[in-house]
């Protein structure tokens, strides 16, 4: 018997703000949060332009940025889980928790590509070995999640994936699988990455940043524009949500899948198999009909193979319909937040289920979209609808993809 799981908090810090709020308040509003990088000098790079989050210096003897956004994400959403505002503090929020022994015993599933990478990079700076095992601690993929327990007053298990930019709906996969075969009532969802030097200067070199601006689906797309930031979602037992009384309840969790085509370090295979098959495995998951899906919330990277051969999964799925079904990609107002992407736009879906509005895609002409990217993208403005049942889609270097499917209360 299937057990059924629900969304009851969110949080976010993104390069539109701080708050699940913020995010969705610019991507309605079809603003752009990339801008040039003021963290480290980007001019020698592809492009100078990424998505920052502005009030997380970086300084001697802080915590990485990474983890204090990922810590800010999950109090936000525990905070909202509990019926506590975004401007909470944290003791408050740890009452609050611990007042609800459920949540206080709630499993942690964090997914992130780079870890706290600033750290690292200042350990190698620096160079003493006192200075270089504290930023090394501040380094190690295991660090946030630990930070997030403490912080929230958490005491369930805790885990941590890398899964490249198929991280974040991965964490969401885990956390969903973890409630549904009773290994617990509550699990905290979180993705997380920061923009560091170290990092840029990699995903450039491997020439996955565009040297102009994201532009999904259109003939002109050139490549992606990374940024940083946190996602978390609080994913609970529907039985658990109305017992303890949760303030709000977002979404349906329906089902999940997960694959690894392992095909390439960085390109997606031409015929989208595995593609393909993560698309219907999801569905079949989650107990959908392919005709009955009304949005796609897309990976869609701006690249010039990822937007075509996402095209053709959509078109072998869903068949005719693939050219009807609204979909939207959020990186071209946020840029891609790496470990975050997938949370962040899991969010995105989950609100577009609340207020029946679909985000405009940004950087895309429809006098110059590409003929074989031939789907519903609305660039005009939020797109109201009737929303009930929604795919995300996340893929990662290496040939990992992750999809999810929420549907409405």
């Amino acid at each position: 018997m299937s057990i059924p799981v629900v969304v009851t908090g969110l949080g976010s810090v993104s390069p539109h703000g701080r708050g699940a709020a913020a995010l969705w308040a610019g991507l309605l509003e079809g603003r752009s949060a990339l801008r040039a990088v003021t963290l480290f000098d980007a001019s020698v790079f592809r492009n100078a332009q990424a998505g920052e989050v502005d009030g997380y210096p970086a300084g001697e003897g802080q915590p990485p940025r990474a983890v204090r956004m990922l810590c800010d994400a999950a109090l936000e959403a525990l905070g909202d889980a509990t019926g506590l505002g975004l401007a909470a503090a944290p003791d408050a929020v740890r009452s609050a928790v611990a007042a609800q022994p459920g949540l206080a015993t709630a499993a942690l599933v964090a997914g992130t590509n780079f870890g706290g990478m600033s750290a690292a990079e200042r350990a190698l700076i620096d160079g003493s070995a006192d200075a270089g095992k504290a930023s090394l601690d501040g380094y190690l993929f295991g660090t946030a999640g630990e930070a997030v327990a403490q912080a929230g007053g958490l005491s369930g298990p805790r885990m941590n994936l890398s899964l490249s930019c198929a991280s974040g709906a991965a964490a969401i996969g885990q956390a969903f699988d973890l409630l549904r075969l009773g290994r617990a009532q509550a699990v905290l969802a979180c993705g997380y990455d920061e923009l560091s030097l170290y990092i840029y200067a990699g995903l450039s070199a491997l020439r996955a940043i565009t040297t102009e601006t994201i532009r999904p689906f259109d003939k002109r797309r050139k490549g992606t524009l990374f940024s940083e930031g946190a996602g978390a979602i609080l994913l609970e037992t529907e039985a658990h949500a109305r017992a303890r009384q949760a303030p709000k309840i977002y979404a349906r969790v329906l089902g999940r899948a997960m694959n690894n085509d392992g095909y390439h370090m960085t390109a997606p295979e031409q015929e989208a198999l595995g593609i393909k098959a993560l698309m219907r495995a999801a569905l079949q998951d989650a107990g959908v009909k392919p005709e009955t899906v009304d949005y796609l919330n897309l990976h869609a990277t701006g690249t010039p193979y990822n937007d075509k051969i996402e095209t053709k999964a959509v078109h072998d799925v869903f068949g005719a319909r693939g050219r009807e079904i609204p979909v939207s990609s959020i990186k071209s107002s946020i840029g891609h937040t790496m470990g975050a992407a997938g949370v962040h736009e899991s969010i995105a879906a989950i609100l577009t289920l609340r207020d029946q509005k679909a985000p405009p895609i940004l950087g895309l002409d429809p006098a110059e979209k590409d003929p074989e990217c031939d789907l519903h993208t609305p660039t005009n403005g939020p797109l109201s609808g009737r929303f009930k049942t929604i795919l995300k889609t996340s893929y990662g270097f290496g040939g990992t993809n992750a999809a999810v499917v929420f549907g409405s209360v």
